[in-house]
């Protein structure tokens, strides 16, 4: 037999083309369910990843401040009592604050 292609208009107007379209959209919101559902694992661990370095770098930032301000207050201090600054605070603070630096580049460059 053979099978013969011909062209029918299909009917129902308005109707037909919004089931169509509903149709369209179920399907298009179930693929979008599947993909989500292979990918979400591999997106949270990215966030949760780069997250934990955001998170640690700002606690580098916000100690180093910390001990810098604290190394301030110190050598303030010592210098009005002795007459000696302590340097360790400053470079504590600096050395944090380089860290938090190199983790956020770290981050921001991926």
């Amino acid at each position: 037999m053979d099978e013969r292609h011909t062209k029918h208009r299909k009917k129902g107007g308005l109707k037909a083309t919004f089931e169509e379209f509903i149709a369209k959209l179920v399907s298009y919101a179930e693929v979008m369910v599947i993909y989500l559902q292979k990918n979400i694992q591999f997106y949270v661990q990215k966030f949760v990843k780069k997250s934990v370095w955001v998170f640690t770098a700002l606690t580098l930032i916000f100690l180093g401040l910390l001990y810098t301000s604290y190394g301030i207050f110190l050598s303030i201090q010592k210098f009005i009592a002795a007459g000696d600054p302590i340097l360790s605070s400053f470079g504590t603070g600096i050395g944090f604050l380089l860290f938090a630096v190199l983790f956020l580049s770290f981050v921001f460059r991926k």
